[in-house]
């Protein structure tokens, strides 16, 4: 048996003390389980034989949402929403959510949207441009406001 669970090893490790005659009690004492585990290993290990050992499903949660899907998804997301019939230039995540929950038949959150994007590498977010007013009075009126806002704190210690 060739497994590198270590769920799987404490299952054999139990039938082998077994075998060699050791009792219940000092296995699950040694393994740091109760004694009912130990005697349903054993027995599993008579029926079956090593399979028996061997852990049933991968543990956590199951994905609801499978590669195929999160494929369907990057794909959905690097196309314009306009594609879709959506007036937006960009996809939110709200609308990008709620378009995948009609078209897949899955209940997708956005924050899980945001997961499985991230997970792909893909950045959601818009970068912003920075890009000086075309007003001729900006950089005064730009003074004028970051004055205001040194007076305010003054204002705002004093009380």
């Amino acid at each position: 048996m060739e497994s590198c669970d270590k769920e799987e090893y404490r299952r054999a490790l139990a039938v082998v003390q077994r075998a060699q005659g050791v009792p219940h009690r000092r296995i699950a004492s040694t393994l740091g389980v109760h004694v009912r585990n130990v005697f349903r290993w054993v027995e599993r290990y008579r029926r079956i034989g090593v399979d028996g050992l061997r852990t049933r499903r991968p543990p956590g949660k199951k994905r609801r949402i499978d590669q195929g899907e999160r494929l369907r998804i990057r794909e959905v997301a690097l196309q314009s929403p306009r594609l879709f019939g959506y007036l937006k230039n960009d996809w939110s995540l709200r609308l990008l959510a709620h378009h995948l929950t009609e078209e897949l038949g899955i209940k997708v959150s956005r924050a899980h949207v945001a997961r499985i994007l991230h997970e792909m590498g893909l950045v959601y977010k818009r970068p912003k441009a920075y890009v000086e007013s075309p007003d001729p009075d900006y950089s005064a009126k730009k003074r004028a406001v970051e004055g205001y806002k040194r007076v305010s704190r003054a204002l705002a210690k004093k009380g």
